[in-house]
């Protein structure tokens, strides 16, 4: 409590109504966009392990998957985990544009600032909940496949759908783990530098308040 109210002092005092409105706003996604592109790539990294997963694959699934191969392997799945990786880019661009933005017109008035939190909040909610959502029910259904073939067995009977048929599209396993593992190497990558270059803001900012 007392770091927070620390946070919450320091803020007022270096005189940043983005800083200030900040951590006045009842959101659940309060986080720098460091820390949030952090959260983001991790998203990523667990899409990046669908292709070991799928590698694991006991040949008891044979009869329920197009092929064990996750080179040539598209499961209809898969396009659920690939819209959560493109949610989860695009909502990376509006964070990092966000970052950028504040760092090119520091300092913010008080309108620009709501307008870039603005853009962060439908950003992170977006990011976070639907897209988040997205590659976590992906990484559970490729988790029943790794079960075997009893566990998708007893999945199709009561669903009465197969989610591991082909998609038809062409995207193998390999294909969106490949994607995802390069997206998330680009996010960390944007993650140090906007965190390096947001700390120089942040000290700027207070040693000018002094």
């Amino acid at each position: 409590m007392a770091d927070e109210d620390d946070e919450i002092t320091e803020a007022f005092l270096s005189g940043s109504a983005y800083e200030r409105l900040r951590l006045q706003r009842e959101t659940y996604f309060s986080q720098s966009i460091p820390t949030k592109l952090t959260w983001q790539s991790a998203l990523l990294a667990g899409l990046a392990l669908l292709l070991p997963l799928w590698a694991l694959y006991p040949e008891t699934v044979a009869g329920y998957v197009p092929t064990t191969n996750p080179m040539i392997a598209s499961p209809k799945v898969l396009l659920l985990g690939l819209l959560g990786a493109g949610i989860e880019l695009f909502t990376a661009t509006l964070l990092v544009g966000a970052a950028l933005y504040r760092i090119h017109r520091h300092p913010l008035s008080e309108g620009q600032a709501r307008t870039v939190l603005n853009v962060e909040d439908f950003a992170s909610y977006l990011g976070f909940g639907t897209g988040g959502m997205a590659i976590a029910i992906t990484v559970v259904y490729f988790l029943i496949g790794a079960a075997g073939g009893s566990a998708i067995e007893g999945y199709v009977q009561s669903m009465q759908s197969n989610p591991f048929a082909t998609s038809g599209v062409g995207l193998s396993v390999a294909e969106l783990a490949t994607f995802a593992f390069v997206g998330c190497v680009v996010l960390m990558t944007l993650r140090l530098y906007l965190r390096y270059r947001l700390l120089a803001l942040k000290t700027d900012a207070t040693a000018a308040a002094e």
